[in-house]
């Protein structure tokens, strides 16, 4: 799915991530800084991941650890700095 705001767009497919956005995300946060590129790959094949894009750039990550179900647990949210606190 995709949604849209302004110039936002958050998307659940996999597809549309860049990993390696996402690893530079996550290096800025205390719980994700060290870890290795290869765990962040296999976390986003086996969770519900969301990336938020302004234009082409991706500018935010979430993912959801979920049975797909009954149950998820949110985790991995970071926005890079810049586009913070825009609704």
């Amino acid at each position: 799915m995709e949604w849209q705001r302004e110039a936002y767009t958050l998307t659940d497919e996999t597809s549309r991530l860049d990993l390696a956005a996402v690893v530079a995300l996550l290096r800025h946060t205390y719980w994700a800084a060290e870890r290795p590129v290869e765990i962040t790959e296999r976390s986003l094949q086996h969770s519900l991941s969301f990336g938020l894009f302004h234009g082409a750039k991706q500018v935010g990550f979430a993912r959801v650890v979920t049975d797909r179900a009954t149950i998820g647990y949110l985790c991995d949210v970071v926005i890079a700095d810049e586009h913070r606190g825009k609704g």
